[in-house]
């Protein structure tokens, strides 16, 4: 090889370098980029659902079952969205933890979810929206337009089962540029919560995309909707009606209120409502 050739194959080798680093430079300082990139590229599996049959059974409904010292009513895993409006006259259960108004089931998991955070980045995170009445939201929708908030009684902060999450500095958007932000898009679903308006999914949801806003909806259902990339409402809709899932030490079904078919025994069971007409069962066996 020439004197000459060696020269051009040396500066050819620098400037190939010379990209990489910039290009590993850039996504390295722009993590939300990257964030974005390998949230619409990520491989989900497929739902950990696995249909299952009662060997013995018991029948009730919805009325005189949650009358039993171990089962448990909640809204938790409700539909809310703009085809699926909140119940007239819905009456949310809220407490208050440090200024924030919240379903009681939603406050553990919350600061379970915070100081984990912390503990791993150094970086505490705050809410910035949570329990929204209809007036606030009505005051919302009037400022901010339908095509950034939902139209009363539509949004989930109505029902108390969502928050707005930010990192000081750093809220909406720009979460996504912090390490705490991107953590919490990561761990949150072994809390029970979901990023209930995820990337790509803007057609089925109505919603942008939103990864500060998290969405409780409990265990096994935020690990199952996050493992297989699922929104709420492709989740509500996988449950066939009456077909029993075991998952994870939970069974859990889909029913009519009406007429439930449940095991002869168990030891817990969560109800919820799914704004569908439904509602969810999520035994503990």
């Amino acid at each position: 090889m020439t004197e000459r050739k060696k020269a051009v194959a040396l500066i050819s080798l620098v400037c190939a370098i010379c990209l990489l680093a910039s290009t590993l430079g850039f996504f390295m300082t722009h993590g939300d980029i990257t964030y974005r990139l390998w949230s619409r590229i990520r491989p989900y599996a497929e739902p950990a659902l696995e249909i299952t049959s009662l060997s013995a059974t018991q029948s009730t409904t919805a009325d005189e079952l949650i009358l039993r010292e171990n089962v448990r009513a909640s809204s938790l895993l409700m539909l809310v969205n703009r085809s699926h409006p909140l119940p007239l006259g819905y009456e949310a259960l809220i407490e208050e933890y440090n200024g924030a108004k919240m379903h009681p089931d939603m406050i553990p998991a919350y600061i379970a979810l915070r100081d984990e955070l912390v503990r791993r980045t150094g970086i505490r995170v705050y809410v910035s929206s949570d329990f929204r009445t209809p007036e606030e939201q009505a005051e919302i929708l009037a400022e901010s337009g339908g095509d950034v908030a939902a139209e009363v009684g539509c949004s989930e902060h109505e029902a108390g089962l969502a928050l707005d999450i930010y990192a000081p500095y750093f809220g909406g958007e720009s979460l996504l540029q912090t390490r705490v932000g991107r953590l919490m898009n990561e761990i949150c679903a072994d809390y029970g919560f979901i990023i209930r308006y995820p990337l790509g999914k803007e057609a089925i949801t109505g919603i942008d995309y939103e990864p500060w806003h998290l969405r409780y909806v409990g265990a096994p259902h935020a690990r199952i909707i996050t493992d297989a990339g699922l929104t709420l409402e492709e989740y509500v809709g996988l449950l066939t009606p009456n077909v029993w899932y075991r998952c994870d030490g939970y069974l859990i079904s889909r029913q009519l209120p009406t007429i439930l078919t449940l095991p002869a025994a168990f030891s817990a069971c969560s109800l919820s409502p799914d704004n569908t007409g439904h509602v969810i069962l999520t035994v503990k066996v």
